[in-house]
């Protein structure tokens, strides 16, 4: 250990406060935080401690130590979390999503903007995450048709004139002066707090509203909220559970590394998030996701396993946090525990089928990442390959990858397999194992681009007729039960790899069919075109739309209704 540091260490103080440790890059290594800080830091450094791989390895890189000293625990843990936040430094533990999340998200502008996004990057006020797109896109129209925020980025100075998002009354158009500042946040405070769970009393208001819209004779304004009530029953319908629809809670469970937290707001589940936790407590995972929020956080967070000390240093980020109080939570854990107990089933059922894989297909090592490859085409027309990624035995969609083959003269999916081999993997490295749709001749293609690449691997293809494991080598030809583990593994990543590429030809030969269909719509020039395949992305759903949903889209009455007439005159 370097004498610089020793120093530090030994005159740090005996109180509370967060430590930074820095390797000889100066790069932050690790974050923690402590009630005595140089008993906490000198640990590092005894033999004793070394029996954790974690602490050993930072006592070894460790070449710098920072400290910042805090009144109380409290500080220290909510500074911990977010400088853990902002650095994430290598040895801490990080939240890694199994899944990519989206959020709602509320700018920070002075007419602030609503939006789903996936990353928490920009500053704003972000809901969530939650764990379906289309759910996130729901709420996303019933808050604007509700609370009429705006969902356009653009510059405000710049707007001349109301978007149409207005005149459907989605939108209260604080662009042309339409609403002053005050009323626009308060109907930003009503929808934070529609957000935070306070569902019911959004309700109360609307029904209100209706019934008082209804004795002043104002049957059309009254309409218009009683299909927004109805809206949000449909919405709500899909995602209730049993329990009390003034509910709102986050529950927690951690087991075996996996890490499950259900979101319940107004009595519905809008989430069920699964993290890989492999070491550490409950309450890192609270600093890093809670304390890190600027708004969002619940008011109630039942918890699995929380120490006293713990909680008690959490106590006053929450109304309440600790085990469950009543049959409703407690049924709400024993879901999350459920949850945990099909996840690990899920990894181990898939971790056994690697080592046999390994073992029955003569690997040298467990294959954790396969890569598979598969050709699509129509009649030798618009070829197209997708390329999947199953990491650990499980669909990595994150890097999954679609290729156009545009140099083929004749149909030939030997030569579009070569062309994807050699545009992959002249770029990124081969994987543990590289799996290919198709049977010997296919196999032999692969190996011959891979030659030239200069690069070997394991290789196996999946004949279709058959259903044998084929080898481009002296193996031959493996033929396994369909229920065998290794079977199962190597089917789905088949399907997926015949799913991605067969959604990706299609996408292509709706948008060809689509754009000349449009084609025959007067008035519709390239950037319209664009903007309705963009949109509705086949043709048969531009024919189903009302006409608000193409006001949406196009904003222009006119080449609306020529839209229409052309969908009524074509069976739409």
């Amino acid at each position: 250990m370097e004498r610089t540091i020793l120093n530090k260490i030994n005159s740090l103080p005996e109180t509370c406060g967060v430590y930074i440790f820095k390797n000889k890059e100066r790069k932050i290594i690790y974050i923690g935080k402590a009630v005595k800080l140089r008993r906490r830091v000198q640990s590092y450094f005894r033999e004793s401690s070394w029996k954790n791989e974690k602490v050993r390895k930072i006592a070894e890189e460790a070449f710098d130590i920072e400290f910042i000293l805090v009144p109380s625990e409290r500080e220290a843990l909510l500074l911990e979390s977010n400088l853990i936040y902002k650095h994430k430094p290598r040895y801490n533990i990080l939240l890694k999503e199994s899944r990519f999340y989206p959020y709602i998200y509320l700018s920070k502008d002075e007419f602030p903007y609503v939006e789903l996004r996936r990353d928490r990057k920009a500053p704003g006020t972000y809901f969530g995450p939650y764990t379906s797109t289309k759910l996130v896109r729901s709420m996303l129209e019933l808050l604007q048709r509700i609370f009429k925020v705006r969902s356009c980025n653009l510059p405000l100075n710049r707007i001349k004139k109301a978007c149409f998002l207005h005149h459907l009354k989605m939108c209260s158009a604080p662009c042309i002066g339409k609403i002053t500042k005050d009323e626009y946040q308060k109907s930003l405070d009503d929808l934070i707090e529609f957000l935070e769970g306070n569902t019911l009393k959004v309700r109360l208001s609307l029904e209100d509203r209706m019934y008082k819209l209804a004795d002043n004779l104002q049957f059309e304004q009254a309409r218009e909220i009683r299909d927004v009530l109805n809206s949000m029953d449909r919405l709500y319908s899909k995602q209730a559970v049993d329990v009390p629809q003034d509910l709102s809670v986050d529950v927690i469970a951690l087991s075996s590394g996996i890490l499950i937290l259900l979101e319940i707001r107004g009595g519905m589940l809008l989430g069920k998030l699964v993290y890989d936790f492999p070491e550490g407590k409950v309450s890192d995972f609270i600093g890093q996701f809670y304390l890190t929020k600027e708004k969002n956080r619940p008011k109630n967070l039942i918890v699995a396993g929380l120490r006293k000390s713990e909680a008690s240093q959490l106590k006053a980020e929450f109304e309440y946090i600790g085990k469950p109080r009543n049959e409703f939570e407690s049924r709400l854990m024993k879901i999350a525990f459920q949850n945990i107990e099909q996840e690990l089933n899920m990894r181990i059922g898939a971790t056994e089928a690697l080592k046999q894989a390994k073992n029955l297909l003569g690997l040298k090592k467990i294959p954790r990442l396969i890569e598979g490859i598969d050709i699509s085409h129509t009649q030798g027309l618009m070829t197209v390959a997708s390329l999947v990624v199953f990491d650990s035995g499980k669909p990595d969609k994150s890097k999954y990858r679609r290729y156009r083959i545009r140099n083929l003269e004749t149909p030939n999916d030997f030569e579009a397999l070569a062309t994807v081999i050699k545009r992959r993997y002249s770029k990124h490295p081969l994987p543990d194992l590289l799996f290919i749709d198709g049977g010997l001749p296919q196999l032999e293609a692969v190996s011959k681009a891979l030659d030239e690449l200069h690069q070997k691997g394991e290789i196996i293809g999946l004949a279709k007729k058959e259903e044998e494991i084929v080898f481009p080598d002296k193996r031959g030809k493996l033929k396994l039960p369909l229920d065998h583990p290794v079977m199962k593994l190597l089917t789905s990543i088949r399907d997926e790899t015949h799913r991605f590429a067969v959604n990706y030809h299609r996408y292509l030969r709706e948008r060809r069919y689509l754009g000349s269909e449009i084609d025959k719509i007067p008035g519709i020039g390239p950037k319209r075109k664009k903007l309705l395949i963009q949109h509705f992305k086949s043709v048969s759903k531009i024919k189903k739309a009302s006409e608000r949903e193409l006001l949406e889209v196009i904003k222009n009455k006119k080449i609306v209704e020529e839209i229409l007439k052309w969908a009524k005159e074509n069976g739409g």
